[in-house]
C-alpha cells in the first residue's frame, strides 16, 4: 500500500488524465476514465491506494464542481423564462423523486437490501437529477447546442439541478428529529440567506476594494475565498457544502471579471486540471468491482426504471406541446453524473448512509447512461433532422 502523498498524486493524476483523454477521444465521458483510474489503484484491482489518502482533495473537487455549475448561471433569470423547460425540469424532478423513492424503499428488499425512508428519499433525489455535461458535449458534436434543442435540454437540466440541490438542503434540515436542532438549522439557513443577499449588493464594492489593494491574482483569490467561505458556512450551520459552493458560483458569475479569459483559464486549470478529476478518482477508489458484480441486477433495474420514466415522460410532454425533435431531447435526459454523485458522497459524509452501497448501485448508471445517451441521440438526430429537412423542402 502506497503511503507517500506525492507518489499517490503522481500516479493518480497521470493515469486519470491518460484514461480520461482516451475516453474523451472515443466519444465517451472523460469522467469514466478518471473513475477507472480509481478502480485500477483501489481494492478492485491493484489495491495500492486508500480512498482516504486523497479525500481532502476530493472534497475540494466536489465544492468546485458546484462552484463551476453556479458560474454558468450568469443569466439564470433567462433560463427560468423558458416555460416549457421550467415545467419539464420541475416535473421530471418531482415525478422521478416520488417514483424512485418508492422504488428504493420497497424493491431492494427483494435483493436482500433495506433502506429506511430518509435513505430512500435521498437515493430517489439523486437519481432524479439530470446531468448537463454529457448531453451538452453530445449536442455540441451534433451542432445542435445553439438551437432550440440545446436550449431546451440545458435549461430544463439546470432548473432540475437547482431545484434538486434545494430539495437536498431541505432534507438535511429535517434529518435531526429534535425540535431544538431543527430551529437552529432554520435560523442558520435564514442567516445564510441574509449573507447571500447581502453579498449580492456589496460584492461589487468588495471587489473594487480588493483590486485597489493590488493583491496578486486578486480576482481569482477573491473567488476562491468566497467559495470556500460559503461552503464552510453552510457546512457549519448543518447543511452540505453543496449549497454554499453553488451560491458562490452564482454570485461570482455576476462579477465583471467572470467572463475574462484570464479568470476562466485559472478556474479551469485548478478545477479540471487537479481537484475535479481527483473527485472522480476518489469515487473509483471507494467502490469494489466484486460488490458491483454482486449487485449488478439491482443496478441495471435501477437504470432501466429511471431512464425509461425520464424518456417516456419527456417524449409525451414534448409531443403534447408540439415541440420538434422530441426524441433527441428525451434522449438527453437519461444521464446521471456529477451532481447526483456529489449528493450521494455528501449523504455518506453526513451519516445518512453508513456504507458505500449507494455508490456501488450508482456506478453502473454512469456508464449505462453515457452509452445510451450517445447511441440514442445519434439515432434520433439522423431521423429527426432528416425529417425536419424534408418538411422544410416541401413547405411545411
Amino acid at each position: 500500500m502506497i503511503e507517500n502523498i506525492l507518489l499517490i498524486l503522481l500516479l493518480l493524476i497521470i493515469t486519470a488524465k491518460l484514461l480520461g483523454g482516451f475516453f474523451d477521444k472515443i466519444g465517451l465521458e472523460a469522467t469514466l476514465g478518471e473513475l477507472l483510474a480509481g478502480l485500477i489503484f483501489g481494492p478492485s484491482i491493484l489495491n495500492w491506494i486508500h480512498a482516504e489518502s486523497i479525500e481532502p482533495f476530493a472534497i475540494i473537487g466536489s465544492v468546485l464542481i458546484l462552484f463551476v455549475a453556479g458560474l454558468k448561471q450568469e443569466h439564470i433569470e433567462e433560463i427560468y423564462e423558458n416555460t416549457h423547460a421550467l415545467r419539464l425540469g420541475i416535473g421530471l424532478l418531482i415525478l422521478l423523486m416520488i417514483i424512485m423513492s418508492f422504488f428504493f424503499y420497497h424493491i431492494p428488499q427483494y435483493f436482500g437490501i433495506n433502506f429506511d425512508a430518509t435513505q430512500a428519499i435521498v437515493l430517489g433525489l439523486a437519481f432524479a437529477i439530470i446531468d448537463v455535461g454529457v448531453p451538452a458535449k453530445v449536442l455540441l458534436s451534433k451542432k445542435l447546442m445553439d438551437g432550440p434543442v440545446g436550449k431546451m435540454t440545458i435549461s430544463s437540466a439546470i432548473i432540475n439541478i437547482v431545484l434538486g440541490l434545494s430539495f437536498f438542503t431541505v432534507i438535511t434540515l429535517f434529518m435531526n428529529p429534535l425540535l431544538e436542532a431543527t430551529i437552529l438549522k432554520v435560523g442558520g439557513f435564514l442567516l445564510f440567506l441574509g449573507v447571500a443577499f447581502g453579498l449580492v449588493y456589496f460584492l461589487s464594492k468588495i471587489t473594487k476594494f480588493v483590486l485597489k489593494m493590488h493583491i496578486e491574482e486578486s480576482e481569482f483569490s477573491l473567488a476562491l475565498v468566497l467559495v470556500l467561505a460559503l461552503a464552510y458556512f453552510t457546512e457549519v450551520i448543518g447543511f452540505s457544502s453543496v449549497l454554499g459552493a453553488f451560491i458562490a458560483g452564482v454570485l461570482v458569475a455576476k462579477m465583471p471579471f467572470a467572463d475574462t479569459r484570464s479568470f476562466t483559464d485559472k478556474i479551469k486549470s485548478v478545477s479540471f486540471g487537479l481537484f475535479i478529476p481527483l473527485f472522480f478518482v476518489w469515487f473509483g477508489l471507494e467502490i469494489d468491482l466484486v460488490e458491483i458484480w454482486n449487485n449488478l441486477g439491482l443496478s441495471v433495474l435501477i437504470f432501466l426504471t429511471y431512464a425509461s420514466i425520464r424518456f417516456i415522460s419527456t417524449y409525451i410532454y414534448l409531443r403534447k406541446v408540439g415541440l420538434k425533435m422530441s426524441g433527441i431531447i428525451s434522449s438527453s435526459m437519461l444521464c446521471v453524473d456529477v451532481e447526483s454523485l456529489v449528493i450521494l458522497m455528501i449523504a455518506i459524509q453526513l451519516g445518512i448512509f453508513t456504507t458505500n452501497l449507494p455508490l456501488i448501485l450508482f456506478a453502473p448508471s454512469v456508464f449505462l447512461g453515457t452509452f445510451f445517451i450517445i447511441s440514442l441521440i445519434g439515432i434520433f438526430s439522423k431521423f429527426e433532422i432528416k425529417k425536419k429537412k424534408v418538411k422544410a423542402q416541401i413547405g411545411f
